[in-house]
């Protein structure tokens, strides 16, 4: 099944959207809501934050766009402004919890970023292959936060690396170097080649 975070329609459509907003229609402005608010929320989920946070950040995040539509400027593509909103608002929520000491001193492990396999990939859910899931799942335990989130936005949310690095306050470079290590990372502690096929296939699933 083709995923629609890949559909090339996606960034026209967006674009429509945006210019419809300027212009002061609600209607786009609700499309783009219930478009994005789904995945913007699972987003915010894996942070480890209540989900009253993350509702309280997408209302101020449209807010704030509805009331400074006309001036909106979007550099890179519409999703990807809003999903570094939701990360900034999340990253803010944690340092106010005191749970991570700065967001301007963010450091590749210093949030808690979750990554899990999909209770939807059926090829996953038999019970034959019950050890190995628990193997894959061992594998993403020893990402990194910034691993976990690099390859969460790139293969479930279907973001660029120039979107990923925009919406991580990365450079271009930096995000490949931090998919390059996940990598290595997961071919040295793959046991074996049918771990390495399950995994690959739970990320076609995402």
């Amino acid at each position: 099944m083709t995923n629609p975070s890949f559909d090339l329609r996606q960034p026209y459509e967006d674009q429509y959207l945006i210019q419809q907003i300027r212009s002061g229609d609600y209607t786009a402005f609700t499309q783009l809501y219930n478009k994005y608010a789904p995945a913007l929320t699972q987003y915010g989920l894996k942070f480890n934050v209540g989900l009253p946070v993350i509702e309280d950040s997408l209302h101020d995040i449209f807010v704030w766009i509805w009331a400074n539509r006309q001036k909106l400027e979007v550099r890179h593509s519409i999703k990807s402004y809003l999903f570094k909103s939701v990360r900034t608002s999340m990253l803010y929520a944690l340092e106010k919890t005191n749970k991570i000491r700065s967001i301007d001193q963010e450091e590749e492990n210093s949030y808690h970023f979750e990554l899990e396999l999909s209770p939807e990939g059926l090829v996953l859910q038999n019970e034959n292959l019950r050890l190995v899931r628990e193997q894959v799942a061992r594998l993403l335990d020893r990402l990194t936060a910034k691993q976990k989130e690099v390859i969460y936005l790139r293969y479930y949310e279907g973001l660029g690396f120039e979107d990923i690095a925009a919406n991580m306050n990365l450079s271009v470079k930096a995000c490949y170097k931090i998919m390059g290590r996940a990598i290595t990372t997961l071919r040295e502690n793959i046991p074996n080649s049918h771990v390495l096929l399950i995994f690959l296939l739970y990320l076609q699933q995402l």
